[in-house]
């Protein structure tokens, strides 16, 4: 025969005892779920970690690896929010398919791209090019970026370039234009973000015209952009 359990009876040791130990098991559970810092690792390698930022920063830093200790996802400890790693490119367009080349004078967009903004920071680098029409005064041509966040309104616009005067005809001058960054607003990041690349002629002889082509349009790390700020404001 099997002995029957013994009764616990409200206010025995045994019965204050195993509340004890119940409640210690409760906060422990509690406290690994809470763990932090956090880190995952095989054979000393880390797969993954949630750590405190540098120098004392408020905030904490989430990193994803690949298995092989390389760096595949992970927030920006320099800012505190969005993601340094990876880089995403905007796939940009034509923004009117079969038009490249801008004769007027005034500034239209001509290339386009859409993308959710992830990175904490955006960086524009392009090229333009100078197109002489053969006759009259040389041309010069400029160009610009913009950006905006299509939720809050939040937008910035690169320094404009100016190409030097040129009197040379099709296939003309490449003048390349930046990079140029910014650093994205925290309540921006995850938005819908438009991209433009504008561009217009400022003076030429006849049929001088401008065509512009994106080279790196894409969200960067502070770590990487900082350097290409070119004294714009950061929020």
């Amino acid at each position: 025969m099997v002995a029957n359990q013994p009764i616990e009876r409200p206010g025995s040791s045994d019965f204050l005892v195993n509340k004890l130990n119940r409640q210690q098991r409760q906060a422990d559970e509690q406290g690994r779920q809470s763990k932090y810092p956090f880190i995952v690792s095989h054979s000393g390698t880390v797969d993954f970690a949630v750590v405190p930022r540098p120098n004392g920063a408020s905030g904490a830093a989430v990193l994803i690896y690949d298995g092989a200790a390389n760096l595949v996802l992970g927030s920006d400890v320099d800012v505190g929010y969005g993601l340094a790693q990876p880089y995403i490119q905007v796939p940009m367009y034509p923004t009117n398919p079969g038009l490249i080349f801008n004769s007027s004078g005034s500034f239209a967009s001509y290339y386009t791209g859409q993308v959710q903004q992830l990175n904490s920071c955006f960086l524009a680098q392009w090229r333009m090019n100078n197109s002489w029409g053969g006759a009259g005064a040389a041309s010069v041509v400029e160009s610009y970026v913009k950006i905006y966040d299509a939720v809050t309104g939040w937008n910035w616009t690169s320094p404009t370039v100016q190409a030097p005067a040129s009197t040379t005809v099709s296939p003309g001058v490449l003048t390349t234009c930046g990079p140029y960054s910014v650093q994205v607003p925290e309540p921006s990041i995850g938005n819908f973000f438009g991209v433009d690349i504008f561009s217009r002629v400022v003076s030429g002889g006849a049929s001088s015209a401008i065509a512009v082509t994106p080279v790196s349009i894409l969200g960067v790390a502070f770590s990487f952009a900082q350097g290409w700020f070119a004294g714009t404001t950061s929020p």
